[in-house]
């Protein structure tokens, strides 16, 4: 199994750049911390990774802050839905005895 990575690059011009691998497994954590008068924090923890998602007031959430969290959810969903098709994918072709490897390029 390829683990969690996170890494930081500096550009020529002295810009970092985070880049983090999140390979969800069982130990993966993932929460969403709601609060009366805040905005949520969502978290996904994994080894070195530990990314939270959140708006940028304190406190207040405007409509574009609703926006974004709607096309996070929109991503999310089409992630799960292409997982959902690749893993039937793969069990229609265990099933039929396919031994060739799925994802493996003609």
């Amino acid at each position: 199994m390829t683990a969690t990575t996170a890494s930081v690059r500096f550009g020529a011009d002295g810009a970092a750049t985070v880049q983090s691998y999140v390979r969800l497994t069982a130990s993966t954590h993932v929460h969403c911390c709601t609060y009366e008068d805040a905005a949520p924090i969502l978290s996904i923890r994994d080894g070195a990774t530990d990314i939270t998602i959140t708006n940028p007031g304190r406190g207040e959430v405007t409509e574009e802050d609703v926006q974004f969290g709607r096309l996070l959810a929109d991503a999310v969903n089409r992630y799960a839905a292409e997982l959902e098709r690749l893993a039937v994918k793969n069990r229609t072709a265990t099933v039929a005895g396919d031994d060739e490897p799925a994802g493996r390029a003609a």
